[in-house]
């Protein structure tokens, strides 16, 4: 991967990993999902952008995903439900920041049609089974609710995701379940949803005039 293709434009308003309209097949009976899950990450045009990993952890409704590029430079995204909002960690200019807003809209799951019939055959990826649903390989086995802006109603092990003129897909290739209640005491994963230390908080309004810049007219992301 290039990685001068990994930081493309900044977040003003958030839109986290734009998934097409998918509705993924789950079981709603298991409780939700404590747990990470790392995915590799190939760009579906020999060009197009992709970051070299993405990692999902999640606990209570809450997640934290971040984008890796093979360089070891890194955003997050923190979604901490309807009552906080979301943060997108990134660093601008040297400065590492904190934006912080709303959640971003969820995606409509798309209704059932001939081209989102699922594959009878299985996979086991990252050693759990699951079946392809429709055309852009949404494969979640009921890993509990995908964060806010995925379109579908289940974490996937894997997806193509869509940013714009390009996309790429993600395969997962470990998925580690932690039990609930150990989960915040647990030292590798306990401050997940903590800003991290060190970053300027600022909302879209204060970043704006925090660097001096020019109020765009609609939401951009990087």
């Amino acid at each position: 991967m290039n990685t001068r293709h990994f930081i493309l434009e900044l977040v003003i308003a958030f839109g986290i990993l734009g998934f097409n309209n998918l509705s993924a097949q789950t079981d709603q009976s298991h409780p939700p999902f404590s747990g990470v899950i790392t995915y590799s990450c190939e760009p579906v045009e020999e060009e197009g952008f992709a970051p070299f990993e993405v990692k999902v952890v999640t606990h209570g409704g809450q997640f934290r995903i971040t984008e890796s590029s093979e360089s070891g430079k890194s955003q997050t995204f923190l979604l901490l439900g309807a009552a906080q909002g979301s943060v997108n960690q990134f660093t601008f200019f040297g400065t590492d920041i904190a934006l912080t807003g709303p959640l971003p809209k969820s995606s409509i799951d798309s209704q059932y049609n001939s081209e989102l019939v699922s594959s009878s055959n299985s996979q086991i990826i990252a050693g759990i089974s699951c079946i392809p649903c429709g055309g852009n390989n949404w494969c979640a086995p009921s890993l509990g609710p995908s964060p806010a802006g995925w379109p579908g109603s289940s974490l996937p092990l894997i997806a193509t995701i869509i940013y714009g003129d390009v996309s790429y897909i993600i395969t997962a290739t470990s998925v580690v379940e932690l039990d609930p209640k150990e989960f915040r005491h647990n030292a590798s994963y306990g401050d997940s949803f903590k800003i991290d230390k060190g970053r300027i908080v600022v909302d879209s309004k204060g970043f704006v005039e925090l660097f001096q810049l020019t109020p765009p007219n609609e939401a951009i992301r990087y």
